[in-house]
């Protein structure tokens, strides 16, 4: 038993040793090495929880603290450099606003009908809408310029980015115009609002003067053009009325002197009359040839004179008929068919011409009065204040949009690392 006791520790010590033995040291040196290998750590990151990628790459890439350069290149220096130029250089642009509408002077009592301006009714205010596009005319652009020398204002006065280019075109100054000009139609009051810009407050409201005063012979021209037009061409319809009236006159004339009859009707009538007559006699001499016959003979001076008096009644009423009634030769009832036309003609060309009298009357009265006026509801001001730039708002703007480019510069950049990767 003590021997058997003896042995057993002898047998454990051996047992104790196997991580001492130089040939297991390589493998745990090979283990080792692949837990550190590089190479697999993208297995590891697949098989964690994925995060919100856009807000990772913002986290890295966005608020990283390397960006400073960026934010400091897009968004800090240009916008210092627009709140230097707006706060320390940028010109002021003072504003004169008016408001004004086109009205017509009567409503009621037009001697020519459908006359108006532009032709249509005022409540669809096209009147409006028509002075808004003159306004943005080059005509205007023109006569301002002539009046006051605005492309000379516009390129001498001011800053250097904010005036005009001296050397700039018809086009461009238009466009610089137009930029510095609002005119909007108020469909609820029917009335135009005019916003105009100049370097000058005086300059402006001379300006704003010019546009209401410009717009009102505008309209007057216009208005008038068409009054002008319209009696012109009542005039020229009073002449062909008056010159076709002459014209039937002079045939019905020349009828009656070819015809040597004042009235056909009249010599008709007459004709008519005649014959009613004869056809009497005619009728009371045959009754009296009836009554002697019966007691006289044929041969008796009474019965031949009373027949030789039948025969001329017959004859007299025959050639009376044919003069009303012959087919072969011009009748009186042609002569008043004809008559009765060239009568009905002539009626109707006087009734015209009365018609065209009427109209150039009441074209007449249309063209000399004012038709349609321009009403200045709001007379242009002088501004003590500039209202333009409006230097808060528009660094405010510049500001997110600055913002809004660097965020999105970052953010491209970091997408295009990521795929690098």
């Amino acid at each position: 038993m003590t021997e058997t006791k003896q042995k057993t520790p002898g047998i454990k010590k051996p047992i104790k040793k196997p991580s001492g033995k130089p040939v297991q040291q390589p493998t745990t040196i090979e283990i080792k090495k692949q837990k550190a290998n590089p190479a697999k750590m993208p297995i590891a990151r697949k098989s964690s929880s994925p995060e919100n990628k856009i807000l990772k790459l913002a986290k890295k890439h966005l608020f990283h603290r390397q960006a400073g350069r960026w934010f400091l290149g897009i968004v800090v220096v240009p916008w210092s450099m627009a709140a230097a130029y707006y706060a320390g250089f940028a010109s002021d642009r003072y504003v004169s606003e008016a408001s004004f509408m086109i009205e017509k002077s009567d409503g009621n009592g037009s001697g020519v009908e459908g006359l108006s301006l532009f032709g249509i009714t005022p409540q669809t205010g096209n009147d409006q809408r028509i002075v808004e596009t003159f306004i943005q005319s080059p005509d205007m652009l023109y006569f301002l310029d002539e009046q006051t020398g605005l492309r000379q204002h516009y390129s001498q006065e001011g800053d250097y980015l904010s005036r005009l280019s001296p050397e700039a075109s018809h086009e461009n100054f238009l466009k610089f115009y137009r930029d510095h000009m609002r005119i909007r139609f108020n469909d609820t009051s029917g009335m135009l609002d005019l916003e105009i810009q100049a370097f000058n407050p005086n300059f402006a409201q001379k300006l704003a003067d010019l546009i209401l005063e410009r717009s009102e012979s505008f309209v007057n021209e216009i208005s008038h053009g068409l009054a002008d037009e319209q009696l012109k061409f009542v005039k020229n319809e009073v002449m062909l009325s008056e010159q076709r009236l002459k014209e039937l006159m002079s045939k019905l004339v020349a009828f009656q002197n070819e015809t040597g009859l004042l009235s056909v009707s009249d010599q008709g009538a007459a004709l008519s009359s005649i014959m009613n007559e004869l056809q009497a006699e005619l009728v009371r001499n045959q009754t009296e040839l009836q009554t002697i016959t019966s007691y006289l003979n044929d041969q008796s001076p009474q019965v031949v004179a009373l027949k030789q008096r039948i025969e001329a009644l017959q004859v007299q009423l025959e050639k009376e008929t044919n003069r009303l009634t012959d087919s072969e030769a011009t009748t009186l009832n042609d002569l008043m068919a004809q008559q009765q036309e060239l009568q009905l003609d002539l009626d109707l060309a006087t009734r015209a011409y009365s018609s065209a009298l009427v109209a150039l009357e009441g074209a007449r009265t249309e063209a000399s009065r004012k038709l349609k006026q321009l009403v200045v509801v709001s007379s242009p001001h002088l501004s003590e204040e500039a209202k333009y730039p409006r230097v808060a708002y528009t660094l405010t703007n510049i500001l997110l949009i600055l913002l809004a480019i660097y965020a999105l510069v970052r953010m491209m950049r970091a997408t295009v690392r990521e795929h690098r990767d």
